[in-house]
């Protein structure tokens, strides 16, 4: 029989004991009232009884609200797997106060049935004092056997729990971690950021002069743009003249030697005269 078929048998039994409390309640209410007068030594007994029954109806009114309680409880516990502690300490107490509820009843029935006997001809009190009795028994061995089957099952679980451990350690070949050079991946991060940050900023820098010429060549027209040629003609020619001043060509040297001569040491030209002279 699986867990779930005897937690629902037990329930079951704990309902009809309920019911069963309750039809007995109803037939030991006491009787209607009837007109004063004196007393008989019967009535005096049967006063006593009728004081002692409701007293005891009271218990058994609570001993059946317990009961429920201990319905609600074993319903709860049905879901064991998945709250194993929470239930290990609801079914801890629910033994206990079945046992308690349970030894309580048991008294509560024997002063029942004390009282019962002293009243002639109840004998459908009496049955159901003997059913309700034999319920009780049945509900303390089925909680005793549920009870042993949940200890089973948590000492199972507890066998069957795998360990899964958890790193928490970081990898060391992360961004941080160090290459082959000594330096770290995060520095040459920052780095190729860095360079890239400057390219783009002197790439703006650019940019911006090339509007700012564009702006100033709409405003000033066309005289601004031959003042700027004339301005750029002027700064390459100095630039240009200095350059030819500086390299002198071997033949122009050559020419002017062909044309003037050259002076000898005494200071006369070495000019050969003319065929016709």
């Amino acid at each position: 029989m699986s867990d779930r078929d005897s937690g629902e048998d037990l329930s079951r039994l704990v309902a009809e004991l309920v019911t069963t409390l309750e039809e007995l309640e109803d037939e030991l209410e006491p009787p209607d009232e009837r007109p004063l007068r004196p007393p008989t030594p019967g009535e005096m007994r049967r006063f006593t009884s009728d004081v002692a029954i409701p007293g005891l109806i009271l218990v058994l009114e609570s001993n059946i609200r317990a009961l429920r309680l201990l319905q609600r409880a074993l319903r709860l516990s049905e879901g064991a797997d998945r709250t194993r502690r929470e239930t290990e300490e609801l079914g801890a107490r629910a033994r206990d106060v079945s046992e308690t509820t349970l030894d309580r009843l048991d008294s509560a029935l024997a002063d029942l049935q004390d009282a019962v006997e002293g009243r002639p001809g109840d004998d459908e009190a009496a049955d159901l004092l003997a059913d309700a009795r034999e319920l009780r028994s049945e509900v303390r061995t089925r909680l005793r056997e549920y009870a042993d089957d949940a200890a089973d099952r948590a000492r199972n679980s507890d066998d069957e729990a795998v360990d899964i451990p958890v790193d928490g350690d970081e990898d060391p070949e992360g961004d941080d971690a160090p290459n082959d050079d000594g330096s770290s991946g995060s520095g040459d991060d920052e780095q190729d950021a860095q360079a890239d940050g400057d390219e783009i900023g002197v790439d703006v820098d650019a940019e911006l002069e090339s509007i700012k010429r564009e702006v100033d060549g709409d405003e000033n027209g066309t005289g601004s743009d031959g003042g700027e040629s004339g301005a750029d003609s002027a700064e390459d020619g100095p630039a240009d003249g200095a350059d030819d001043t500086s390299e002198t060509d071997p033949d122009d040297e050559s020419e002017s030697d062909a044309d003037g001569g050259t002076p000898d040491d005494d200071g006369e030209s070495d000019e050969m005269p003319p065929d016709g002279a």
